[in-house]
């Protein structure tokens, strides 16, 4: 939500404006200077962390990257005729220019950050860093068509593969339990091995079993739809479960262990079905 108040705050002033020139302030930070009749204005961009208009004067760099060169090549002189967010990922697209003569300059603010900028095709033909993109399946790199269904998506899988998602995730919360178990169990062993006639840790896990509490099924929602709010994924997992007769007091304290796996999986693809409802209920239709 904060990237996209901010995109809206810096829209009005943007759009329309021709792109003058571009400056590098370092190998991070980079500034458009934007200008239309009666007016001028500068587009600060740094990978990874922020967008804003400034008016602050800063020391630029005396000879251009070659980045910034590549940038020049194919944008300078060219109108803004959008900005815009991509789906609910911290991915901001400018577009320079209409159709097939169009170029958009992407900025990532996640992660490492990047900073790229590509043909109305979305085949990048300049960009700071290659790199996998976020579920590390798609390469961003050089002629490379940018990777768009991951940053518009809302979903991590597609709520008919959510049967498969869930299982993976299970097992690996499972497994970390269990390895936990086995560490604290080892580390026990050692303190018994110094006192003479204790128990070992492993005889005492025997007569006390250890219960490693499971996934609670709003976590579980929010790794399946990473873009909603986890109080939207409790929301919508309560109506879920109400609308199935499954009483749940409280959300965030139903553990995904309180149902079979089967009913587990329909609950996730019900309440997933109502949080993309109410996040496209508050969304403008080009969102």
């Amino acid at each position: 939500l904060d990237v996209r108040a901010m995109v809206n705050s810096v829209r009005p002033s943007v759009v329309g404006c021709k792109l003058t020139n571009i400056y590098d302030i370092n190998s991070r930070i980079y500034i458009l200077k934007l200008a239309r009749t009666g007016f001028k204005c500068f587009l600060l961009l740094e990978s990874g962390v922020r967008f804003h208009l400034t008016n602050y004067e800063r020391d630029k760099s005396s000879v251009p990257s070659n980045f910034t060169m590549k940038l020049r090549k194919h944008i300078r002189t060219r109108r803004l005729t959008a900005i815009e967010q991509l789906g609910c990922d911290r991915v901001i697209d400018i577009t320079f220019g209409r159709g097939d003569n169009a170029f958009h300059l992407i900025l990532e603010l996640f992660s490492g950050g990047n900073v790229l900028c590509t043909d109305h095709e979305y085949r990048i033909v300049a960009l700071l860093r290659a790199h996998n993109d976020q579920q590390g399946t798609k390469v961003v790199a050089l002629k490379e068509i940018y990777p768009m269904e991951a940053a518009t998506g809302l979903l991590k899988v597609p709520i008919s593969e959510f049967q498969g998602a869930i299982d993976e995730l299970l097992n690996l919360v499972s497994q970390r339990a269990e390895n936990q178990e086995i560490q604290e169990i080892e580390a026990e062993d050692e303190k018994a091995k110094g006192k003479k006639g204790a128990d070992s840790a492993f005889a005492k896990r025997s007569k006390k079993r250890v219960d490693h509490s499971s996934m609670p099924l709003v976590q579980l929602l929010h790794k399946l739809v990473p873009f909603a709010d986890p109080a939207l994924c409790a929301a919508s997992l309560s109506k879920a479960l109400k609308q199935a007769d499954i009483p749940c007091p409280n959300a965030f304290k139903f553990a995904a262990d309180d149902l079979p796996f089967d009913k587990t999986v329909e609950m996730c693809q019900r309440a997933a079905e109502l949080t993309l409802q109410t996040l496209q209920s508050v969304s403008r239709p080009c969102d």
